[in-house]
């Protein structure tokens, strides 16, 4: 009933959607919170999420919940003009709970590099940032036509992805550092799993020898990362130094950023790519008894 009654009161003392110039957001959504920074609409978002950490300037605005929960007596406390949602990772009943009392909401969804284009040019549109917003978009556009140009017509380097230590984890076909992978002209040795993020066993990974280990690591969220040297010495991989660790608080968001990271993990990949081309023999040699 409070809920009811606050967002009446709301839709009562506000302009129509998008009406000022400079509409009030709640975004629910780190990646989303950063696309608006780089489009020069950073100052109109007046509450977000936890882990809403880029540019460093977002970390001062009022937090109103996670992934597991929304607060939604402050969100319409702030009387945003529009809440902007993360589909898949935002807490759907809060939303659904937010767009029945009135809200206007806009949901996004990347699956793909190229959706970060898309995204920023819908931003724009909705904050009446279209010139600054279709400037990026292209940047994006251009630079991800030279890293495919670059990369894709390399050797293919067989990857292992670790995403968690315990269970271990790795990435399936629809994940979405896959296609960053596949950009980079690598294989994912578990492009074949069942869903985007299965666990994988010890016995299947020691099956399937891949050329490189990628562990990436993050400077916002760490992690206890696999000791290969101790639980996998028999890889190729481990035997041969092959480990590389690209920053995940780049290529996990969907932002501008992404690129910079993926940037990171093709030069990571083709250093791999490059020392296989100049040792002849690469088998895994078997542990002393």
């Amino acid at each position: 009933m409070r809920l009811a009654v606050a967002a009446l009161l709301m839709l009562l003392s506000t302009t129509p959607l998008l009406a000022a110039q400079s509409p009030r957001l709640v975004v629910l959504a780190p990646h989303l919170v950063e696309q608006l920074y780089s489009i020069g609409a950073g100052d109109m978002i007046v509450g977000t999420v936890e882990h809403a950490d880029y540019p460093a300037e977002a970390s001062a605005i009022l937090r109103v919940g996670n992934y597991a929960g929304l607060q939604l007596e402050s969100i319409l406390a702030l009387k945003p003009d529009l809440v902007l949602f993360w589909q898949s990772g935002s807490p759907a009943a809060d939303i659904s709970q937010l767009q029945r009392l009135g809200i206007r909401t806009a949901g996004f969804e990347p699956k793909t590099l190229d959706d970060i284009a898309s995204d920023l040019e819908r931003l724009g549109s909705l904050t009446g940032q279209q010139a600054r917003a279709t400037q990026q978009a292209s940047a994006v556009r251009s630079r991800l036509t030279a890293l495919r140009q670059q990369y894709q017509q390399k050797k293919t380097v067989r990857v292992f992805y670790e995403l968690w230590d315990e269970p271990l984890s790795t990435i399936g076909l629809a994940a979405w550092p896959a296609q960053a992978l596949q950009l980079c002209g690598a294989e994912n040795i578990f492009a074949d799993a069942s869903g985007a993020y299965p666990q994988v066993s010890a016995e299947a990974l020691l099956q399937r020898q891949p050329d490189l280990i990628v562990q990436p690591v993050s400077s916002t969220e760490p992690r206890r990362l696999t000791d290969y040297t101790t639980r996998f010495a028999s890889l190729k991989a481990v035997q041969l130094n092959q480990r590389a660790q690209p920053n995940a608080d780049l290529l996990h968001r969907a932002t501008i950023r992404t690129l910079d990271g993926v940037t990171e993990l093709c030069q990571l990949i083709d250093r791999s790519r490059q020392f296989y081309a100049a040792k002849p023999d690469t088998s895994p040699q078997p542990l002393p008894r």
